[in-house]
């Protein structure tokens, strides 16, 4: 995990390869250990980010992450194709595993192709193709070790996945000045053209209105985060949308109490030697990231609200560290207490801080809110997913 690691960003042990992205791109490594049918773990660190890949004889087959990695049962919910119920009666009759659940739910007709298709390109954009936009992070290789656990399986051709992570790349960097962060919010502009948006934006035009950012539009759409960003280029550039950063001061208000709640509950389960470690990495972590919130004894003492960071980047940072403690708290404890750290916040803060919460993922929308949280938006007994 991230906060393991020593000052210099890589873990004590020793390595066959280790270095750092800049010398060496993500592409470079990924076909040196493809072309060689090299078989280990590819360990890449990025401040409190990470991922480590599995490579088998020169084929990426596992991923995992300091951060919780959606499963293929996970973005279906997302999707409204499947509820929890579906999913948990599949494990009464022993069809447990991801492969599993999604062969049965296709025979079935309970799911499409196109339906299975789009939450694997999903999961490959959440999972790898994000690393090609990594910048200066360090990198171990360390051969003949396999890691299966806390991550997700990978079935595509290595090749591809080096081809389209670098076409990716390129796109964003053209892109970025217009969309510079899947958490930007769009708004329909005051003066659009007369003429209506060409006829491929519009699944993503129709779901801009102001409180959505590009990560949402693209749940709602049914498309990847790389899609829903370019279609939001081309409205932006042809003045049909504008961008609204995220609002500063809810943002730094919600992470607020969010770090304190997790920290009550965390006294109220008895936990205070984690709460105590929670808050040291809190603290850490702020300082490592030019963030000015810190706590003490449970309370937030500074906030960020005028830290010199950008509402966007705010949120990618407070996301991150909220998706590592959450994924740390899931192994740790039994479900019920790790949904519990946030619950109760959930619960009792008004509408829009709800919204937030589940768009900015503080709370994990397959967990035990899951029906709680989208109940009204259900018809046909489906989960309607929000974010």
């Amino acid at each position: 995990m991230p906060y393991d690691t020593t000052p210099a960003g890589i873990p004590s042990g020793e390595f066959d390869l280790q270095g750092k992205l800049g010398v060496f791109t993500l592409s470079d490594l990924f076909q040196m250990l493809s072309f060689s049918n090299k078989s280990g773990v590819l360990t890449l660190i990025q401040g409190w980010n990470s991922r480590t890949i599995t490579f088998q004889d020169g084929r990426i087959s596992y991923v995992a992450a300091g951060s919780r990695l959606p499963t293929m049962r996970d973005l279906l919910m997302r999707h409204g194709k499947i509820s929890r119920a579906q999913i948990e009666n599949l494990a009464r009759h022993g069809i447990r595993t991801d492969e599993a659940v999604v062969a049965e739910l296709t025979r079935t007709g309970a799911i499409s192709p196109e339906d299975v298709n789009l939450c694997r390109d999903q999961l490959l954009e959440i999972s790898i193709f994000t690393l090609f936009l990594w910048r200066n992070c360090y990198f171990t290789f360390k051969s003949g070790e396999i890691i299966r656990e806390g991550g997700v399986d990978v079935s595509v051709d290595s090749m591809h996945l080096i081809i389209e992570g670098t076409r990716r790349v390129d796109e964003w960097i053209e892109i970025s000045p217009v969309v510079p962060s899947v958490y930007m919010i769009y708004r329909r502009s005051s003066r659009p053209p007369s003429a209506k948006p060409p006829k491929d934006l519009r699944p993503v035009f129709r779901h801009v209105d102001g409180n959505r950012d590009v990560a949402t539009i693209a749940a709602r759409a049914g498309l990847t985060q790389f899609d829903a960003a370019k279609a939001l280029f081309d409205l932006v550039t042809a003045g049909y949308v504008e961008s609204i950063p995220p609002d500063k001061q809810k943002v730094t208000e919600l992470f607020n109490m969010a770090i304190e709640s997790i920290y009550f509950k965390l006294i109220l389960f008895s936990q205070g030697k984690t709460a105590v470690e929670f808050e040291n990495q809190l603290n850490r972590f702020a300082m490592e990231n030019g963030l000015k919130v810190r706590m003490s004894q449970g309370k937030v003492l500074m906030s960020d609200q005028r830290t010199p960071v950008s509402p966007a980047e705010l949120v990618d940072l407070y996301k991150l560290f909220i998706a590592i403690q959450n994924n740390k708290f899931s192994k740790m404890f039994d479900p019920v207490v790790a949904q519990g750290l946030m619950e109760g916040l959930y619960l009792h803060t008004d509408p829009e801080f709800q919204a937030m919460m589940r768009m900015y993922e503080f709370i994990e929308i397959e967990g035990l809110l899951m029906l709680e949280m989208f109940g009204n938006e259900n018809s046909g007994g489906a989960v309607q997913a929000s974010a």
